[in-house]
């Protein structure tokens, strides 16, 4: 039986790196058409065109990766992937604080941004390892030229979103693979798979959505490979808020911690975040259309959590964002109690720390509502469920 669920799972992988290809080679071509047909600019669009068969070769070294690991370090298969915890939540919602707070739980480990990029593989990640030590003997010049990079390439977002190679990240990221993640629609945003992605619990039927949770899965086991089938696994993405049923079905033993936060203050920081982004692309400013399609795709992620919270209490809790900012100890503690997991002595001082710091914090993050043409009033009448539930409150 095992031997015939490796086969599945060959097949499987085999097949979305064949759905890969054409999906990588489809937005390549889209791209060249674009100003035409989307109103992007020609240097966007030059931009893409030039950036993306970069992409795909850095795509072609990772599918690579996976399979050397099939050769080499078999014995991924064999992790039990046992209580992993998924931090969602809208995005702008508190999610990517709560993460790297939880990351500091020495027993738990998650994703860093490089191995999102760069080393999905067991193979990768062993050979970044030996990398990393053959420059530590040569006096470290190139860890400081990818940190300068890398410090290059953040400026401008630090107060969207920290981003740093050798920080906890999204491991949606590693969707990035099979071309199944999110945030490839702030440079495709006519791409409609991508929405549906978003969507997964819904708009994915049961056995695309089986392939991708098997390479999902399949990622999470080959980093507890590397660093302990011991280890409670901790994964925070905001997309993952459109599939919890799916992500439930796949880790059984999973635990939701479910950030909370009012959209009139998700919806223009959301904006504002993949802004930048779209203008890059080429695009002037957000298309009204892609405006909406963001703003319908948040009330649909604030329905779809409120619905699996209540139909699965055992498993969720719900966090306030202003209770991470006021009360962030109290809270995980609070929620840690009610899903029976553990929490050490050293992980809860941490949180002790992290809390003086929550409180004292103030984004630089400013936007407002007015700069995408939304009122107050429009908002509320986009989220009638959450306001529903406010007003009843």
């Amino acid at each position: 039986m095992r031997h015939f669920d490796q086969i599945i799972l060959a097949a499987a992988m085999f097949r979305l790196f064949l759905s890969s290809l054409y999906l990588s080679a489809r937005l390549w071509f889209s791209t060249l058409v674009s100003p035409v047909r989307e109103g992007r600019s020609l240097l966007g669009a030059l931009l893409i065109a030039l950036v993306w068969p970069l992409f795909v070769a850095l795509q072609l070294i990772q599918w690579l990766g996976f399979a050397l690991d099939e050769i080499f370090f078999p014995g991924w298969r064999k992790v039990q992937v046992r209580e992993p915890i998924f931090v969602v939540g809208p995005p702008r919602s508190g999610t990517t604080h709560l993460h790297h707070v939880l990351a500091q739980d020495s027993t738990a480990t998650t994703f860093r941004l490089w191995e999102c990029i760069f080393g999905l593989s067991v193979t990768s990640r062993r050979l970044s390892e030996a990398l990393v030590r053959l420059d530590g003997t040569l006096g470290g010049f190139f860890a400081r030229t990818l940190g300068g990079i890398g410090r290059r390439l953040s400026r401008g977002v630090e107060d969207v979103h920290p981003l740093s190679l050798t920080a906890p990240e999204e491991d949606f990221l590693a969707m990035l693979l099979p071309v199944q993640c999110f945030i490839l629609v702030v440079v495709f945003p006519n791409a409609g798979w991508l929405w549906q992605i978003a969507r997964l619990d819904r708009e994915v039927d049961a056995e695309q959505q089986s392939r991708l949770m098997s390479f999902y899965k399949a990622c999470v086991q080959k980093h507890l490979y590397v660093y302990g089938s011991e280890k409670r696994f901790l994964s925070k993405n905001a997309s993952f808020s459109g599939s919890p049923e799916a992500l439930l079905k796949a880790f059984p033993e999973a635990s939701f911690l479910i950030c909370d936060r009012d959209p009139l203050r998700t919806v223009p920081s959301q904006l504002s975040s993949v802004e930048p982004a779209l203008r890059l692309s080429g695009f002037n400013e957000i298309p009204v259309a892609v405006r909406q399609r963001f703003i319908d795709l948040l009330a649909f992620y604030y329905d779809h959590l409120e619905r699996f919270a209540r139909e699965h209490p055992g498993k969720s809790v719900i966090i306030e964002n202003s209770d991470l900012h006021d009360h962030l100890a109290e809270s995980v503690i609070a929620a840690y109690q009610h899903l029976d997991l553990s929490l050490d002595a050293a992980f809860e001082q941490s949180l002790r720390i992290a809390d003086e710091q929550s409180r004292s914090f103030r984004s630089a993050h400013s936007y407002r509502l007015a700069d995408f043409g939304l009122s107050e009033e429009g908002v509320r009448a986009s989220f009638p469920g959450v306001y529903a539930h406010a007003d009843a409150d």
